[in-house]
């Protein structure tokens, strides 16, 4: 009789703006664990919207540049176009003003074509209080996701970064420890809140992967943030046994990539599922380098080991805590477009070309019938470690 064949699983993980392939025998695969979203029918997209009503003079402001949250945005500017009568594509009666942070102006800007008549600002000025006050309404959108500093993020994390400062020090402070927490309740998050607390304005928080919405909360920043992180931790959980070794991706959405910091995010929410002594590959594109202060001045030689406890809060000094402690416990890997000088003598990752000198060398350092957990989606799957039932 033939003798039966193993195909090998294919598997496709996100690295910056494209999709690679990863080369793996079904013997190695242990699991690949990626969010599982039941996506909304259009019609219960457009009712989730129904309280929001973009009257004259409105300001919409973008926390996040995703495929989904631009999709809102989009919708939002519809609404304001159709109570606008004899408006058109090209003209201004469609009264919304969109403000983003400067790094995702560029990207929402190219995502709303549709609406030529949109303006998309870049929200670098100093008074968020006194921008709001310029317009009759305020609404806040954004995207939620897990976070290893705040648990969560979404429009209040999105907001204490961009524009309360001088409050991140105290964020950094009442994090939880000096090892990651996602999906758990933080002291760094009540910093947040209690910061977005006294601004008027409505929020909408959308929990949703690239080809799926399956929520959106609106409300105030509280209510509409509790309830979407609420939704997300229902359907996020992904149980794995305790694995030796990990390739981790962050979603489809380019931006999670775009820089070094935004994607250690995703590292730092999955290295629990990995036993200690064993290994964790990220794999980011990071374009765009750094993208936190903390990690290029690390690079620099500015921050170095021993002063890092009395380091005063600079952005992604968080980062560095986590590194730090965790490089000791973990073999830490990175296929990244970062100098491999930087990331290796600077930071103490392996480096590797790609996803299949990564998952060589993982093989080679544990086995050739060693078993590795692939995680995709690293930002919004909540790994928890699958129970164990005694024998009977």
């Amino acid at each position: 009789m033939p003798t039966e064949v193993l195909c090998m699983p294919e598997i496709w993980l996100r690295y910056g703006s494209t999709d690679v392939v990863l080369d793996i025998r079904y013997e190695n695969l242990l699991d690949h664990v990626s969010s599982n979203m039941q996506p909304l029918q259009e019609d219960q997209v457009t009712r989730s919207l129904d309280s929001i009503s973009p009257g004259d003079n409105t300001l919409v402001v973008a926390l996040s540049s995703t495929k989904q949250v631009c999709r809102v945005i989009g919708m939002l500017a519809e609404r304001a176009r159709n109570k606008s009568p004899g408006s058109s594509p090209g003209t201004s009666t469609a009264h919304l003003t969109i403000d983003a942070p400067p790094a995702m102006a560029s990207d929402i800007r190219s995502a709303l074509t549709a609406y030529p008549e949109l303006v998309v600002n870049r929200a670098d000025y100093k008074s968020l209080a006194e921008r709001i006050g310029k317009f009759q309404n305020t609404i806040f959108v954004s995207h939620v996701a897990l976070h290893p500093m705040f648990g969560f993020s979404g429009v209040p994390t999105m907001l204490l970064r961009q524009f309360f400062h001088d409050k991140m020090p105290e964020a950094f402070l009442a994090r939880s420890g000096d090892v990651p927490s996602p999906g758990a309740k933080t002291g760094s998050l009540d910093v947040a809140l209690s910061c977005t607390d006294s601004l008027q304005a409505t929020s909408i928080e959308i929990v949703a992967n690239n080809s799926a919405i399956a929520g959106i909360h609106c409300g105030s920043i509280r209510e509409a943030f509790a309830n979407a992180s609420a939704q997300l931790a229902s359907i996020s959980s992904a149980e794995s046994e305790l694995a030796k070794s990990a390739i981790i991706s962050a979603s489809s959405e380019a931006g999670m990539h775009s820089t070094l910091a935004s994607s250690l995010d995703s590292l730092w929410n999955s290295l629990h599922i990995v036993k200690e002594g064993g290994s964790a590959v990220l794999l980011a594109e990071n374009k765009n380098g750094a993208g936190a202060a903390a990690i290029q001045m690390w690079i620099d030689g500015r921050i170095k080991p021993e002063n890092i406890k009395q380091q005063v809060y600079v952005d992604g000094l968080e980062h560095l805590v986590y590194l730090e402690g965790l490089k000791q416990r973990y073999r830490l890997g990175i296929v990244s477009t970062v100098p491999q000088y930087y990331l290796r003598s600077r930071l103490g990752f392996h480096t590797y070309s790609g996803v299949k000198e990564a998952l060589q060398d993982i093989l080679s350092e544990h086995g050739k019938n060693h078993k590795v957990l692939v995680v995709s989606d690293a930002d919004i799957v909540l790994l928890k470690q699958k129970t164990v039932q005694p024998p009977a």
